[in-house]
């Protein structure tokens, strides 16, 4: 009887070659001529957080590096439009940049807001590269305390019970 071994007679990978060289070919071909440069002038969506409370619903945009003159926030519709640029700069020049995890270039975040803010009360601040907006929550959307009141008499058995 011949003896085959499975190491000699089949080799599983030699299917993926023709694949894994094509991706190469195609990967080479997206990034030809990519930069550090390049990567960092990329749009790119900072991070953000919403809070709420009883009286206010909080934005909190994470754009470290940008200044308050570099934003543009619009309200059209109850959607919020928060756009603004992170410039490359500090004395430093962008060709001399050697690697950088840090984004830069144009940003654009929107935000569907709730019915139950109040679109005539937004404060809008930026305090150590976070940007807050802060809406003030309609009157009807703000929690209401409701008194009990003792009763004098007895309650009537419900149906139910």
């Amino acid at each position: 009887m011949l003896r085959t071994f499975w190491n000699n007679a089949v080799d599983p990978f030699r299917e993926l070659t023709p694949l894994h060289e094509w991706m190469d070919q195609s990967l080479e071909h997206v990034f030809k001529g990519v930069s550090p440069q390049t990567l960092a002038a990329q749009t790119f969506a900072p991070p953000a957080e919403v809070l709420e409370d009883g009286e206010h619903l909080t934005l909190k945009v994470d754009v470290p590096g940008v200044s308050d003159k570099d934003f543009d926030i619009t309200l059209n519709n109850n959607v919020l439009t928060v756009r603004g640029q992170r410039q490359f700069g500090n004395g430093y020049k962008q060709e001399n940049l050697a690697w950088t995890e840090r984004p830069y270039g144009t940003f654009i975040r929107t935000f569907t807001l709730p019915n139950t803010i109040d679109l005539n009360s937004i404060d809008a601040t930026y305090v150590n590269g976070v940007l807050q907006i802060v809406f003030a929550k309609c009157e009807d959307a703000k929690p209401k305390q409701i008194p009990v009141k003792a009763a004098q008499k007895e309650l009537a058995a419900s149906p139910s019970a």
